[in-house]
Formats: structure tokens, sequence, C-alpha cells
């Protein structure tokens, strides 16, 4: 399906960030021109960069006119929990009002638009209270960071079922791998900076009321590869996908397995750190109770029957994707 695009313009916005930057160079391979709208400047060559906050609606006109791009990746987004509680405002302006100027824009002056994709999330379900959502599942987000998803899900809906624009939404799950510089906020890569911390290793950090919280799991390149399904797929038009899971995992048996993956990637190069990795274990911390603190989901899980209808499939297991997350954080840690 997409090798007939080949060569056609596709604008990514929030290129620059973590599924972003992996979505760039991965359509940047399979031919296309591509530009990237973020704040910040792209600086990893395959691709054009213009610096634009989505939250600018004339900006966002402007960039639809000059690009005029066949296919509209939508990734800016105020991208982590913690940032979205921290600022709801901002974070609201970006994830809707931004996601409401770029529609309109590229409703108004994209000339041959074949799709625009949004990057949405499982939490816009809220609380799983079933065995798994479905797409059709109801939707009762209550954070700060799933309301503005949501809304943004909803508009973009909206948007193709009223207004004609060619639509599709990938409801994403927690997606992992090289190049996640949220060290400070999502799991993967909080552990690994612990577990590669440059003056040895530190424990990692598991919050008591979190250990059995349940969240699916995708590695970065089959997340990467189900947005261009859903871009040039003909039977994603007007559709929402769950994204499929490479597996299903508490938080302390994800912190677990983190920990074995680095004893593994040390147990030769560096044998210290490795017996130090398992003999610091982790820590298990009390959440501050005084503290005002976004309320987190006890359990998430999406059935992707529906993308798998497409062709789509998983092609990177849980196990080889934080081994392949693990080798490329130790290598970028500066250890040796």
């Amino acid at each position: 399906m997409e090798r007939s695009s080949a060569r056609s313009t596709v604008l990514v916005t929030g290129g620059c960030g973590f599924v972003g930057g992996h979505l760039v160079r991965s359509l940047a391979r399979h031919g296309h021109r591509v530009v990237v709208v973020d704040r910040l400047p792209w600086r990893d060559g395959h691709a054009e960069s213009v610096c634009l906050d989505v939250t600018d609606p004339e900006g966002c006109r402007e960039v639809m006119r000059e690009v005029d791009p066949k296919v509209v990746f939508h990734l800016a987004a105020s991208s982590t929990i913690d940032s979205a509680f921290a600022d709801p405002h901002g974070s609201l302006m970006c994830n809707v009002t931004g996601t409401m100027n770029l529609l309109e824009a590229a409703r108004r002056h994209c000339t041959n638009l074949h799709r625009f994709v949004l990057a949405s999330t499982d939490k816009v379900y809220g609380e799983l209270h079933a065995d798994a959502y479905l797409e059709t599942s109801p939707l009762a987000a209550r954070g700060v960071y799933d309301v503005g998803k949501l809304a943004a899900d909803t508009v973009t809906r909206l948007y193709g079922d009223e207004l004609g624009l060619p639509v599709a939404t990938l409801r994403l799950c927690n997606v992992f791998g090289p190049g996640d510089r949220h060290t400070g906020s999502r799991i993967v890569p909080r552990t690994l900076s612990r577990l590669f911390a440059p003056d040895g290793p530190l424990p990692p950090v598991v919050y008591e009321g979190s250990m059995e919280h349940g969240r699916d799991y995708v590695y970065v390149s089959d997340a990467v590869r189900a947005l261009r399904t859903v871009a040039f797929h003909p039977r994603a038009l007007g559709e929402v996908f769950n994204m499929a899971p490479a597996a299903h995992r508490t938080t302390l048996d994800l912190v677990e397995d983190l920990i074995e993956e680095a004893r593994r990637e040390c147990e030769k190069p560096d044998p210290d750190r490795a017996r130090a990795i398992v003999k610091n274990g982790y820590v298990v911390v009390a959440a501050d109770t005084g503290a005002a603190l976004p309320r987190a989901l006890t359990r998430q899980h999406c059935d992707a029957t529906k993308l798998g209808g497409l062709g789509f499939r998983v092609t990177v297991s849980m196990k080889d994707g934080l081994r392949r997350t693990v080798r490329a954080f130790s290598g970028s840690s500066g250890r040796t």
C-alpha cells in the first residue's frame, strides 16, 4: 500500500519527540519527502524543518498552505502525564487547541490530502472494567493528559464524520525503545537511567501504590509501522484503531525484567556493574500523600483485532524490545 505512495510529501508534527523522531526516519527511509513541524528544529537530516507551536493558528494555516502535504501525522502534544498535571492549561492548549488548529488548516488549505492521522492514546478509555478495551468501549478519561487526548480524539473524528476530512486515529499504548528522553516520568527510561547511572548503578524506584498497575507495552518500531499502516491502508480511512501490544506487564514485573536485561547486558563487559545491579534490586517508595499528584489508572489493556484486520502484526517481542532498549541505553550512557 505504502510503496505506491512513495515520494509523497508527509508532514509530522512533534517530529522531534521520541515516537516522532523514529517515525520521521522511517518515512524518509521509505522514500517520502518529510517535513517536521515542532517547536524545536529537526537536526538529523533526511527531513525539512519548520519551527512552529501548533497553538498558533496562523502558523498552522501557513505551513499547510506552503507544504500542502498528502499525509499529516499529528504527534505534537503535551507528552507525559506529569507535565500535563503540572501545567493543565498549557497541556490542554497544545493537545486540544493545537489539534483543532491543524485540522482546520488541513481542511482549508490542503489540496490533495490523503490522510490526517492522529496519534491518540488508550488512556481515553479511562479505567478498565472488562477484559480489554474495544474501539467501541465507552470513553471515560479523567486526568489532565487523558482528557486532553480524548478531546483531540473526539475533534479529529468530528472533522472526519461531519466535515469530510480524511482522518484516522491510532490509540497507542505505552511505547518504549531507544531515544526516549523522559527519564523523570516514563518507567522504562527512568529505570534505565538509574541502572546505568555514570557513577554506578542505583536501584530503580517503584512507587508502592503502582506496583500492580497493569499496562500494555509495544516497541517503538512497531508503533511506527502501525502509524504508517493507518496512514496508507485504504480501509483505515475514517476509522479508529487500538494499538497492538507486544505484552501486558505490571509495573513491578517490568522493572524486574529491566533489571535482568541490564544484568545480561553488563555481564561480560562490566561484571562489577552486573553484580551491583542484582545486589541493589529495587526500592519501594510510598507516595507523598500530602502532595498533589495525578491519579493513575489501575489497569489498561487493548484488544487490537481491528488493527490486525489490516494485516498488521507486532514483530518485536517484549523481551527483544527490552534487550534492544537496554543495549542502546547502556551505549549512550557513557559506560565502557
